[in-house]
């Protein structure tokens, strides 16, 4: 992991992990630990359990991303580290929105009561944007990115897959943000209908792309 990025994901588990120090006494023995896309608690579990599960899931994702070298390779050296690159960033930007994801469950749990719709919008957006501007970094590989028959076949098909979904999840990411200001379920369903759109219109162009180049 480059310095940067790995001082990122450490910095944000260490704050992790001191939030749940401070919070721990505070806390119910019983505190709802998952919110559903309206921002209704769907899943609750033991004080230890907040506390422990995303410090300890994000140390986890540090720990296995340091371990995966210079995956996934590229056509070239520069080609390569561009991938190592993103795949840093990507790394960041999960470890950043578990950090949000936890610090909003400590607040909820400790009586501080947030709206939960509200919040996961904005951690959506922000991760959105973030990774619509990481994708057309990525390399091609077969795990990170918009993996279709046609993307794997034909690098170029794949260079140009991602560009255009870059834009699109970053569009996704900004439609997100814009949707603050309006409440009530389809509100909060938005950026999930936004994000599934714009994956959906990236496979579809790679298949276009695909047999454009094939004639």
């Amino acid at each position: 992991m480059t310095v940067p990025s790995r001082m990122l994901s450490l910095v944000a588990t260490a704050v992790a992990s001191m939030a749940s120090a401070l919070a721990y006494p505070f806390l119910p023995k019983r505190i709802a630990t998952h919110f559903d896309v309206d921002g209704q608690p769907d899943r609750y579990g033991s004080r230890a359990s907040a506390a422990i599960g995303f410090p300890a899931m994000m140390a986890g994702i540090t720990v296995v991303n340091d371990r995966l070298g210079t995956w996934p390779g590229g056509r070239d050296r520069e080609d390569a580290e561009s991938g190592v690159r993103a795949r840093n960033q990507a790394v960041a930007l999960i470890e950043l929105s578990l950090l949000s994801a936890h610090l909003d469950t400590l607040a909820n749990g400790t009586g501080l009561h947030a709206d939960m719709s509200r919040v996961n919008r904005v951690v959506y957006g922000v991760l959105m944007i973030a990774l619509g501007n990481v994708m057309p970094k990525l390399p091609r590989n077969g795990l990170i990115g918009i993996r279709t028959p046609w993307t794997m076949a034909d690098p170029t098909v794949w260079e140009r897959t991602h560009r255009l979904g870059g834009y699109l999840i970053t569009a996704a990411g900004v439609v997100s943000l814009a949707s603050l200001p309006a409440t009530g379920k389809r509100a909060a369903r938005l950026p999930m209908a936004a994000a599934l759109g714009a994956i959906g219109v990236s496979a579809a162009y790679s298949y276009v792309a695909y047999t454009r180049r094939a004639r």
